[in-house]
């Protein structure tokens, strides 16, 4: 690959590992704060609309780029942590457990585990060079 498509594709893993952690501490902080935005004005931040367009975004930039990034170098550890990360979504929207703070909890983790998919591709891709 050229220079400027093994920078695009690490650029667009950054993107995905910035929108990950934002994922993270959105859903860490959200429950703290719900007071404040209300009161600011922002509570818009804390709907349902906000949080599942993060999720789409999250999910339609992961996949592109981790699949297409595991069909070059075949090694499937960010895949794993990005499938991990889904499960812990789904289990936050599910409320399959009954523990408090369900869904800030799970999807706290969530966008941890999708963020460390990024960055094990990241070092994937520097260490192989194939993108």
């Amino acid at each position: 690959m050229s220079p400027s498509q093994t920078s695009e594709t690490t650029t667009l893993d950054r993107y995905g590992m910035a929108l990950s952690i934002g994922c993270a501490i959105h859903c860490a902080v959200l429950p703290i704060a719900m007071g404040l935005l209300t009161a600011t004005g922002l509570s818009w931040i804390a709907g349902p609309e906000f949080e599942w367009s993060i999720l789409a975004c999250t999910f339609l930039l992961g996949s592109t780029r981790l699949i297409k990034s595991w069909a070059q170098h075949r090694n499937p550890v960010s895949l794993y942590f990005f499938g991990a990360g889904l499960i812990c979504f789904a289990a936050a929207k599910m409320a399959w457990f009954a523990i408090p703070n369900n869904e800030a909890v799970f999807m706290t983790a969530g966008g941890l585990l999708v963020a460390t998919a990024h960055f094990k591709n990241l070092r994937l891709c520097a260490c192989c060079h194939a993108h």
